[in-house]
């Protein structure tokens, strides 16, 4: 079984059949769902904060393209792409289940044996710019709240910060200890829910805190969370807010890593990463090892309240004022 499921997936890998009947569904079920994301005040949130963070680095594109470049692909542009880009020493294999390492790599062996290797040529991409504080409103007359996203360049997924930027952002705004939902939606009643979360990809990443508000709230709510970003660099975090931070992080890890499934994620996310196998066995002690100074320290250096890149999507004559 498991090498007719490695065959059927080589088959894959190698000579995709990129039939036109199947190119076209495919393309206008990205085109219908195209036209509803476009609407939709969230989803112009988020590709307009990428496009600030990142300018004209790929990671500042929209995923799913855009009417137009999804008209204008071909199927010899599929075709080009994986001849250039799939082959075996461009690719992971990661297999998990009940198998030993010795049959796992002869059944690969067997299977992806004959597949030749390629040259591969490194892309280069355009550096995304430096943080710079800009304020872009996209206005729909309609809304009755505001989205909101603010936040800048942040790392990538092998700064040796890592462990405690993610902890920083996650006091900041994450599961565990969130600042921006305690003043935001406990304390005011401004919003339903404020998160601020961080990419961190191979070549960069970001730092967005999000929410929406009531459209004439939009003023003071943007206020707080520019507060919020200076605050976590000036005042040390509490004890109390790590450990819960920590409590979450270290709680959830186990979840991930609880089916074949999930395990194989991680490894192929840690070997594409670059990064150590160990970090995998290893991951409370490093969650734990984050202290206090460190936060202030990681935010200090790598937070800049005073270059945001800031997107509001909504009814800009009832804010625009504040």
């Amino acid at each position: 079984a498991e090498t007719a499921g490695l065959t059927l997936q080589f088959e894959l890998a190698r000579e995709p059949a990129f039939a036109p009947a199947e190119i076209e569904r495919q393309r206008q079920q990205m085109l219908s769902g195209l036209q509803v994301s476009l609407e939709d005040p969230e989803y112009i949130a988020n590709s307009v904060f990428d496009r600030l963070v990142y300018g004209f680095h790929p990671y500042g594109m929209p995923t799913n393209g855009t009417p137009e470049t999804l008209a204008s692909l071909t199927r010899d542009d599929l075709v080009a792409y994986h001849r250039r880009h799939f082959a075996p020493n461009n690719a992971i294999l990661a297999i998990v289940g009940d198998v030993t390492a010795e049959e796992a790599f002869a059944t690969a062996k067997k299977v992806f044996g004959g597949w030749d290797k390629k040259e591969l040529s490194a892309e280069k991409f355009i550096q995304p710019p430096d943080p710079t504080r800009r304020v872009v409103v996209v206005n729909k007359p309609d809304s009755v709240q505001t989205e909101l996203r603010v936040g800048h360049l942040g790392i990538p997924r092998t700064h040796p910060d890592y462990m405690a930027v993610n902890l920083a952002i996650r006091v900041l705004g994450g599961e565990g200890s969130n600042r921006l939902h305690q003043v935001l939606r406990t304390e005011r009643g401004l919003t339903y829910g404020a998160q601020a979360n961080m990419d961190t990809l191979k070549d960069a990443g970001d730092f967005e805190a999000e929410t929406n508000t009531r459209s004439e709230a939009t003023g003071e709510v943007l206020k707080l969370i520019v507060d919020e970003f200076w605050r976590i660099q000036r005042e040390r975090v509490s004890e109390r807010e790590l450990a819960d931070a920590k409590a979450y992080l270290t709680g959830s890890f186990p979840l991930t890593i609880e089916t074949p499934e999930s395990i194989a994620m991680q490894v192929v996310n840690v070997l594409f990463y670059g990064l150590p196998l160990e970090s995998l066995q290893n991951f409370r002690e490093r969650v734990n090892a984050v202290t206090v100074d460190d936060i202030q320290r990681v935010a200090r250096a790598l937070l800049r309240p005073d270059r945001l890149s800031i997107v509001l999507v909504g009814n800009a004559s009832a804010f625009a004022s504040q």
